[in-house]
């Protein structure tokens, strides 16, 4: 999965990295109460943002406890007790993984075909819980895969069709958020069109060797073009992400997700192209 979305650690304060930190924390333990301990296998930092942005949505300050965990045995971190935003990306966690092996499983490596096929059998049960919690999400995931592979199938070397799919799959997502509906979708589009363009360009060279469907490569760029294009693309989405987040009736945790969106982002948009060193750039959790 991404994880390209994460805060600025330098500019936040502590209390506010503390709560950033018991929220990513919080989800682990969400995905273990829901799913199972598979299921923590799945976090991501980009999700962080979608629970927060939910549960600052509605008003909702879940309580924050110091708690041991597997990562971190002998020493207790700060961890979100369960919330609405939390179980939010919980279940969108399950539900991007498992479509996401779904379309590896038309990959044409029968390797890694075989791991996926074998994987769905985990994701089986897990996945009809989280879209009987979301079923028009999972139905629009389910076509929106379909729109991928075929696509990809066609070769397309539209940079705005190829990212379609991923947007309209984050929009959704975002669209549960709060009543703000179409500007949460709005947003979580545009962020998932900045999410394609950051995991295609990080794949260049991978895809290059594999012969796999990459659009940059379908339109002949090198890997220095990749990178130029992608960081334009991205900070152009970049600004209808501002002005979307900037409507939405944020509080207790704006702080924050400002510097998420204002710092963290441009940063991860600034590696382009580069293995993702999350220790220089963000600090690790």
């Amino acid at each position: 999965m991404f994880g390209y979305i994460m805060p600025f650690k330098a500019e936040l304060k502590v209390r506010e990295w503390n709560l950033y930190r018991s929220y990513y924390c919080g989800l682990c333990k969400e995905l273990k109460r829901e799913y199972g301990l598979f299921a923590r296998f799945l976090l991501n930092y980009d999700m962080v943002l979608l629970a927060m942005t939910a549960d600052d949505l509605a008003c909702a300050q879940p309580p924050v406890c110091g708690e041991r965990c597997i990562a971190g045995p002998f020493t207790k971190r700060p961890v979100c007790g369960s919330s609405a935003g939390l179980r939010l990306a919980a279940d969108s966690l399950i539900l991007t993984s498992y479509y996401k092996i779904v379309d590896d499983v038309n990959d044409e490596h029968f390797a890694k075909k075989l791991r996926a096929r074998f994987l769905l059998l985990f994701f089986k049960g897990m996945k009809k819980k989280a879209a009987a919690r979301m079923p028009q999400a999972d139905k629009l995931f389910a076509e929106q895969t379909l729109a991928q592979q075929s696509l990809e199938r066609r070769n397309s070397t539209s940079l705005d069709e190829a990212s379609d799919p991923t947007a309209q799959m984050t929009g959704e997502l975002f669209s549960y958020c709060g009543a703000q509906t179409e500007i949460l979708r709005r947003l979580g589009m545009f962020i998932g069109k900045i999410l394609y363009y950051l995991d295609a360009a990080e794949d260049y060279e991978k895809d290059f060797q594999s012969g796999a469907y990459n659009v940059f490569l379908q339109n002949h760029l090198s890997k220095d073009e990749t990178v130029e294009q992608t960081q334009m693309l991205c900070r152009m989405c970049a600004g209808e992400v501002a002005l979307c987040y900037n409507l939405l009736n944020l509080s207790v945790y704006k702080p924050i997700l400002d510097n998420i969106l204002f710092l963290g982002l441009p940063q991860s948009i600034a590696f382009a192209g580069k293995k993702r060193p999350h220790h220089d750039r963000h600090d690790s959790l």
